[in-house]
């Protein structure tokens, strides 16, 4: 079997050959449509390869997420057994311990500055940021309309491919 790209280069060269008189119309429109029946042959068979594909997209995704929550619960879990240590040698007074691989040690907490109404912040102390976008939707359509935006053009996006 003919690969596809081969195939689009032969119907390129013949759609080049169609403007020569010299040869017969009949026998270039039953050339085309041999090529044309080869490529739509090829061109489904490529879409099976995607369709098997779908379900191997599935189960990677699934086993993502699978292994996600396996993960999250792994970092909870060792979360709960650190703070199990840290209040156990809080509660006995023990601020450090030496082993031969590592050791531990008990840090004291810092002053921390806890919010309990942010409205209630004098301006000073409240941070605003502000973020800057291009509004796409109006800067096309303004363009479409024939109107100048400076910085900006119209351009056609990659063509797409619809499989239902």
């Amino acid at each position: 079997m003919t690969n596809l790209y081969k195939i689009t280069e032969q119907h390129r060269e013949l759609q080049k050959l169609a403007d020569d008189e010299e040869l017969p119309a009949e026998a270039i429109a039953d050339t085309f449509q041999a090529i044309e029946g080869e490529f739509n042959d090829k061109a489904v068979s490529v879409v099976h390869v995607i369709k098997n594909m779908d379900s191997d997209v599935a189960a990677v995704e699934a086993e993502i997420k699978r292994l996600g929550e396996r993960k999250k619960a792994l970092s909870n879990r060792q979360e709960s057994i650190r703070e199990y240590l840290r209040s156990n040698m809080e509660a006995s007074g023990i601020t450090k311990i030496e082993c031969p691989l590592f050791s531990i040690t008990l840090a004291k907490g810092r002053d921390i500055a806890f919010i309990d109404d942010e409205e209630k912040l004098p301006d000073d102390l409240v941070s605003v940021s502000v973020v800057q976008k291009p509004d796409k939707n109006e800067i096309l359509k303004r363009l479409k309309a024939g109107d100048n935006v400076p910085g900006a053009r119209i351009e056609k996006s990659k063509s797409s491919l619809r499989i239902k």
